[in-house]
């Protein structure tokens, strides 16, 4: 595992997705077909790209299992899927400012964990559907390949 590689990759996936976001005057304007706005689709990254995934302990199996499962399944961008409850945007007016102020503490944030932790650690206090549990490692994708997900969302806005 590069963990330089990945701290670059995560940091170009969150300066794309800023990118995107700035290349658009009114963040706060509903989608013609009445989906997010740019203000709630940041919200929503904001609030996937936490990196206190709770308790961990050592595995055995190969902490890079679902990286590629995760990628196929994130970058399909023919595919969509639900929110949990708890990464719903508050619908309400956003600023730019306040969006990229929060995504920048998650990046730090994320930046320390590949720094400092055991990115093969498996995260126990959150099952997914059909993986189940994920290593720290697979965590990163999952929030990489979401903001390319959702920075493809943007860059496709009207």
């Amino acid at each position: 595992m590069d963990k330089n590689l990945l701290k670059q990759n995560i940091t170009n996936a969150f300066d794309n997705f800023k990118a995107e976001i700035k290349k658009h005057t009114d963040i706060n304007q509903k989608r013609n077909d009445g989906g997010w706005s740019i203000g709630e689709i940041g919200d929503h990254i904001i609030k996937s790209t936490n990196s206190h995934w709770g308790a961990t302990k050592k595995t055995d199996r190969p902490y890079d299992k679902y990286e590629k499962e995760i990628k196929e399944l994130f970058l399909n961008f023919e595919m969509k899927f639900p929110a949990a409850p708890q990464l719903q945007p508050q619908m309400k007016n956003y600023t730019v400012a306040d969006l990229f102020s929060s995504i920048d503490i998650n990046l730090k944030d994320i930046i320390q964990v590949i720094d400092t932790d055991d990115l093969t650690e498996i995260c126990t206090d959150t099952q997914l559907p059909v993986w189940g549990t994920l290593t720290k490692f697979e965590w990163l994708t999952l929030i990489e390949n979401h903001i390319i997900r959702h920075t493809h969302q943007i860059n496709k806005f009207i």
